[in-house]
């Protein structure tokens, strides 16, 4: 582990050229269709198409994942750039590469990507590392520190909403409301300064992580095309707010550690500087840009469904929200704002599929996957799978007020903030702040939209602004 440095220290080291780290495990060589002949490998298109399989699979991945399972079942092999993936969409499979056999895949395409906006932050970063920062990072998402965030939640959410009119922009808005969240809660700073440059930069990075995932593509980094210039314009300055929020910090002389960042300043004798850049870099992603998609995803389904919308207002107007609740009361008391939110989790996921890397020759479900093969796992695909879920593209969160369904799920079959060691750790602050903003708007507002779009990038976004109407109640 690097150690701390000073105050006033230089922040080098940026993400978008910083090597792998050397602490990881080595990457094996990834497999080509010649090598690949020689292993037995699960049914899947035919290998001298992979030109074209790359084409659709860049085009909308989600859709191309669907097919693959829909046409071969719950494990599928094909190529991308050229390289062996193999997609595994069963609960069991799922299970066994995130938790059972997790030590025997590293993260894969997609990652070293985000590695350039993110650095080694939790999102991204392999053991040893991760172990290391998950367990520093912990106590500010105790639960007996959450009731200290809902009652700022509860201030913000309740300043912003109440100054809503007849229309937002739902997706921008979600964006900001959420960027505020996390900005006073875990950093002790008001975002209004940042908030434009956030949007701008993450927007693009988001884009280019996901459309240039595929192996191969890295080589135009350093190339002079826009589309690649912008990737690195947007990651250094993600990185420029990030360093800035930390310097004024430490500038300030404060000793509290109340907060995420108090915590990590204080213990630079184990942590590097450039550790803590990186880990506000990666709660500025996970900790609004996930939070705010999923609930404009959500609200955007509420829309087009107005019965649900009716109950959700209907639990709303037993609330006082005129005094902050306690996090218990909003994990307890919001049986229909949770099944809402937990049916919009599993069919729009902010994090949609997970790559891995098997670095070893395992068997996953009873398929041989080869070390070096791209493994590829799908919140979306597998959410989906009729076999657990009853008409499994339609929205509803009935199914979640059974109290046996979710209980009844095999593992690895829901799994929208991850799994095992690699599960969110912010998991209970989002659902907080999500319940809490859920209550205010039904409280408040009928919503009218125009569905959107998916845009599937690094997350799964809702294309464009999303304008909305408000009736207010």
């Amino acid at each position: 582990m690097s150690q701390g440095n000073s105050a006033g220290a230089a922040l080098d080291n940026r993400p978008f050229d910083a090597p792998r780290p050397a602490e990881y495990q080595p990457l094996p060589d990834q497999i080509n269709k010649r090598r690949a002949k020689s292993f037995e490998l699960p049914p899947g298109p035919n290998a001298a198409i992979s030109d074209y399989l790359t084409f659709t699979f860049l085009f909308d991945t989600p859709k191309f994942l669907m097919k693959m399972k829909k046409k071969y079942g719950a494990a599928c092999s094909f190529f991308l750039a050229r390289k062996l993936f193999v997609a595994m969409f069963s609960p069991q499979a799922v299970y066994e590469i995130t938790i059972a056999k997790q030590h025997q895949f590293v993260k894969g395409v997609g990652f070293a990507r985000m590695r350039k906006v993110l650095g080694e932050g939790l999102l991204t970063n392999e053991e040893p590392i991760h172990l290391q920062h998950r367990r520093m990072m912990q106590p500010p998402f105790h639960h007996q520190n959450l009731d200290s965030y809902v009652a700022l939640m509860h201030q913000i959410v309740k300043e912003r909403v109440n100054k809503w009119n007849e229309q937002v922009d739902l997706a921008p808005e979600m964006m900001a409301l959420t960027l505020e969240i996390v900005a006073q809660c875990l950093f002790g700073l008001d975002s209004n300064k940042y908030t434009s440059q956030i949007a701008h930069s993450m927007e693009i990075a988001i884009d280019r992580i996901e459309r240039t995932m595929l192996p191969g593509l890295d080589r135009f980094d350093t190339s002079r095309l826009k589309y690649f210039q912008s990737f690195r314009e947007a990651s250094d300055d993600l990185v420029r707010i990030s360093e800035e929020i930390i310097e004024n910090r430490m500038k300030s002389n404060s000793e509290r550690t109340d907060d995420l960042l108090g915590i990590l300043l204080a213990m630079r004798s184990q942590i590097s500087i450039n550790h803590i850049r990186d880990e506000v870099l990666t709660l500025i992603l996970s900790g609004h840009e996930t939070t705010a998609n999923v609930l404009t995803w959500a609200f955007s389904y509420l829309s087009k469904n107005p019965d649900w919308q009716q109950r959700l207002q209907d639990e709303a107007k037993n609330w006082d929200l005129s005094k902050a609740p306690t996090y218990e009361e909003l994990e307890q008391k919001t049986p229909i704002a949770s099944a809402i939110l937990w049916e919009a989790l599993r069919l729009a996921p902010p994090v949609w599929v997970a790559p891995r890397i098997a670095i070893e020759d395992v068997e996953v479900d009873g398929v041989k996957i080869p070390k070096g093969a791209h493994v590829l796992v799908s919140q979306y695909v597998t959410q989906r799978d009729e076999q657990n879920f009853e008409n499994p593209n339609e929205f509803n969160p009935q199914r979640w007020l059974d109290p046996n369904f979710e209980k009844s799920l095999p593992k690895g079959a829901y799994f929208p903030f991850g799994a095992g060691s690699r599960k969110c750790l912010g998991e209970y602050f989002a659902l907080a702040e999500s319940r809490l903003i859920l209550l205010f708007v039904g409280q408040l507002f009928k919503l009218q939209n125009q569905f959107p779009k998916a845009q599937p990038r690094a997350t799964y976004r809702p294309k464009g602004k999303v304008p909305t109407k408000l009736v207010r109640i």
